[in-house]
C-alpha cells in the first residue's frame, strides 16, 4: 500500500477565457453526447463542462501578476 496521500488531479495555471473555452467544448459535447441518447456520459461531461467554468470563474479573480504569496 501507498503511503501518499490521494490528491485529485490539479490543472496547470491558464487563463480564464482558456478554461472557459474548455467549459464550453465539454457543453457542446454534453449536448452531442444527449441528442445520440448517451445520457450517463452525458452528465459526466456537463459536471466536467461546470466544473471548467468554475475553474474559469475562480482565475478570473486573480489580477494579472499576482501571486498568493507575495502579500499584494
Amino acid at each position: 500500500m501507498n503511503d501518499e496521500p490521494f490528491l485529485p488531479h490539479q490543472p496547470q495555471l491558464m487563463s480564464a477565457v482558456r478554461a472557459r473555452n474548455l467549459a464550453r467544448h465539454f457543453k457542446g459535447f454534453a449536448i452531442s453526447l444527449r441528442n445520440d441518447g448517451f445520457s450517463t456520459e452525458a452528465n459526466q461531461a456537463e459536471r466536467d463542462a461546470h466544473w471548467w467554468l468554475n475553474y474559469a470563474i475562480a482565475l478570473s479573480q486573480i489580477p494579472p501578476g499576482r501571486t498568493d504569496d507575495d502579500g499584494r
